[in-house]
């Protein structure tokens, strides 16, 4: 996966803008969702059950960051070991986490 293909995932999601947080990408629903922090990377706003559990799936893709912010979610999803389905898989389940209930969200 690149930056432009998950970005174009994270886009395709209802409510959803890209945006620029400390110079790097990030997409809002209208809560940061996603951001692409590095060239083979995308922190991803899970909630700590979630990232538990893709961290079971797919441990060679997935590990929570490592600092506060991984503690309370948030999640590296390692690009060049990621397809297209698992990439979907996870900015929706970010997304959900943040979109507004009229979009499908949870809020």
């Amino acid at each position: 996966m690149t930056h432009d293909e998950i970005a174009a995932i994270a886009l395709a999601l209802p409510g959803t803008v890209e945006a620029s947080h400390f110079g790097k990408r990030d997409f809002r629903a209208p809560t940061v969702f996603m951001s692409l922090p590095a060239a083979s990377a995308a922190n991803l706003n899970l909630t700590p059950d979630q990232q538990l559990l893709y961290g079971e799936l797919y441990p060679d893709m997935v590990s929570a960051l490592p600092n506060k912010w991984g503690l309370r979610g948030w999640t590296c999803l390692r690009l060049d070991r990621c397809d297209a389905g698992t990439a979907r898989t996870l900015v929706e389940a970010a997304w959900r986490n943040v979109a507004p209930r009229k979009h499908g969200g949870s809020r």
